[in-house]
């Protein structure tokens, strides 16, 4: 039985972004978020088949990138069995890590680039399904959670197929960070001619007010960068680079008028919800909102620990068993308070909750030496990844031209994953993430490989 590769990513794509998170929304079932780390491993014995008898053919950075996401693994798991046994390895792998092999099978050439464009018309057709599902939770489920828990955080439950639970904590920001890259595939699509201006600007709008009514404060107030530097980024195709310093002022402009329309909703909206002073402007309400953030000594009655406090802590307290571990980690799992499996016992050590961020949970399960071997390959993937001209819009079809123009929106949506990692835990714990963040890594490497084989010189 032969399987197409292409329709198995596009399944993937349905079922992690669509199917788990409203099994888990709908039904409570978190046992569900197993089917992402699944067909992580399907996808990886599928790529074994697939070059049983024709090696891949790897450049020298491929191949650097490959040995560098290895040794990462290698170096991160012996770590975790060494110190916590293998059940805690697996639980570990498959929260924090597995997700990770997507990035690998598409470095490996798991697809072609027509795969690759149709996947992305899936992730498309996603987006536009988040709408209705959106109206039923803002018509039901968000005036059941007023009427049990009252108006604090009652936005919490609108979070589209993205999953979580919808009468205590949904997965917002992964769905603010699915509409972004939407919104960076949309504008760079415009920039290449790809799509028309209102084609652009309803979907920008739209996926916009979906992060308003999502509260998510981190795409709201970094999507205007990120959108500049799809803008200005290099381009594959010639004559696409942007000179027009109106444009670019046009748009510095508009977003930040939408920026500034989300800080006063966002505000009147917390004035409501905590009773604050009427006095107070939309900006200090908003800003006030953000203490957990920047606050270095900030600690929730539930024990979870602040943004910022979270490495601050963990300077402190690293070296609970000796520098070996601040070096190489206290192993995968080692923080995660909500695995029901294996809780992690850094937690109950501390009494506090140290999976407040990504990067605090890096810091201490990867260690320093195991965190800059994990980002290594992440950061390689995207500065080869950054496109040069090399190729004449005449010669290449409108597909080939939507395809191209990709590829500064996924350069930028590693960014924006990797900015995310001081600010929340959704990149190690949250599968619709880590799903979306290691396809935009790999998606970045077929389409750098699609053009290198055309015999453009990069």
């Amino acid at each position: 039985m032969k399987v197409n590769n292409g329709r198995f990513l596009q399944g993937y794509t349905f079922v992690t972004l669509v199917v788990c998170g409203l099994v888990q929304y709908l039904t409570g079932v978190g046992a569900v978020l197993w089917l992402p780390f699944v067909a992580a491993f399907a996808m990886l014995l599928l790529l074994l088949m697939q070059t049983n008898y024709e090696a891949a053919k790897l450049d020298n950075t491929e191949t650097v990138l490959a040995v560098l996401l290895v040794g990462a693994y290698t170096l991160i798991l012996a770590s975790t069995v060494l110190q916590n046994g293998l059940t805690v390895t697996i639980v570990g792998w498959k929260n924090e890590l597995a997700l990770s092999l997507i990035f690998l099978c598409l470095l490996l050439g798991f697809i072609r680039e027509s795969q690759l464009y149709r996947a992305v018309q899936v992730l498309y057709g996603i987006f536009y399904l988040q709408f209705p599902v959106i109206l039923y939770q803002i018509l039901v489920v968000v005036p059941q959670r007023v009427a049990v828990k009252g108006e604090f955080e009652k936005w919490d439950s609108v979070v589209g197929t993205f999953g979580g639970d919808p009468m205590g904590g949904g997965n917002t920001a992964a769905l603010g960070l699915f509409c972004l890259l939407v919104m960076l595939l949309k504008l760079s699509e415009f920039r290449h001619g790809v799509i028309s201006r209102l084609n652009m600007i309803l979907h920008i709008v739209a996926a916009f007010i979906l992060c308003v009514l999502g509260e998510v404060k981190f795409v709201i107030l970094l999507a205007p960068i990120l959108l500049i530097f799809v803008w200005l980024c290099p381009s594959y195709v010639y004559g696409v680079k942007q000179k027009d310093i109106k444009k670019v002022l046009l748009m510095v402009g508009a977003m930040g008028l939408l920026v500034v329309l989300a800080i006063v909703v966002l505000a009147a909206s917390y004035a409501t919800a905590f009773d604050t002073d009427p006095d107070h402007s939309a900006l200090k309400v908003f800003w006030d909102s953000l203490e957990y953030i920047y606050d270095s000594n900030y600690v929730l009655p539930t024990g979870e620990l602040g943004r910022m406090t979270t490495l601050f802590f963990w300077l402190e307290n690293s070296q609970l068993y000796g520098w070996s571990n601040v070096w190489f980690g206290y192993g995968l799992n080692a923080t995660n308070h909500g695995s029901s499996v294996a809780p992690g016992f850094l937690n109950q050590i501390f009494n506090v909750l140290l999976d407040s961020t990504s990067l605090s949970m890096m810091l201490w399960e990867f260690g320093i030496v195991g965190l800059v071997l994990f980002l290594c390959p992440i950061l390689l993937a995207i500065k080869v990844s950054i496109p040069k001209e090399t190729l004449i819009r005449e010669q290449l079809s409108t597909q080939d031209i939507q395809l191209l123009s990709w590829q500064p929106a996924f350069i930028a949506f590693g960014f924006a994953s990797l900015l995310s990692l001081p600010y929340s835990q959704i990149l190690m714990l949250v599968p619709m993430l880590q799903f979306l963040f290691y396809f935009s890594l790999g998606a970045s490497l077929v389409i750098r490989k699609s053009v290198i084989q055309s015999g453009a010189r990069l």
